[in-house]
């Protein structure tokens, strides 16, 4: 069991296709001073509505409900924007919201996922605050 951005529990019900994608991930929580890039940070899958990746340090976490920035290496921004074109894209990257933190394996490493942000669901303001703090 999780609890989904929905707030509810219940079992893994997804609407996209995830794709394996097991990569090293490099990301930043908005407002932080640095890109956190750590050899633990593994990409799992991802989707057209966000990634899934793990952690095996509880610093690496970032707090349910923050807004990340995700780099992505070329082939994964090239995807991404062929399968979502609404997605918030910015200076090879891609921001996301944390929806979920689990468990991943027992007492070994956490599952964070990250839901995408979307053009279309914000205002013109909050989109071009997103770039001025990352």
């Amino acid at each position: 069991m999780y609890e989904n951005h929905n707030g509810q529990e219940g079992d893994d019900k997804r609407e996209f296709l995830r794709v394996d994608h097991d990569v090293p991930l490099s990301f930043k929580v908005l407002g932080a001073d640095k890109l956190l890039a750590k050899p633990d940070i593994q990409a799992r899958n991802i989707s057209a509505s966000g990634l899934l990746f793990r952690t095996a340090t509880e610093s690496s976490i970032p707090a349910l409900s923050s807004i990340v920035w995700i780099a992505l290496d070329q082939k994964m921004m090239n995807i991404c924007a062929e399968i979502e074109e609404d997605l918030l894209i910015y200076n090879n990257g891609v921001y996301g919201r944390v929806v979920r933190i689990a468990e991943g394996e027992p007492g070994k490493s956490y599952d964070i996922g990250i839901c995408f942000l979307r053009k279309k669901r914000m205002s013109e303001n909050e989109i071009q605050s997103l770039a001025g703090v990352s």
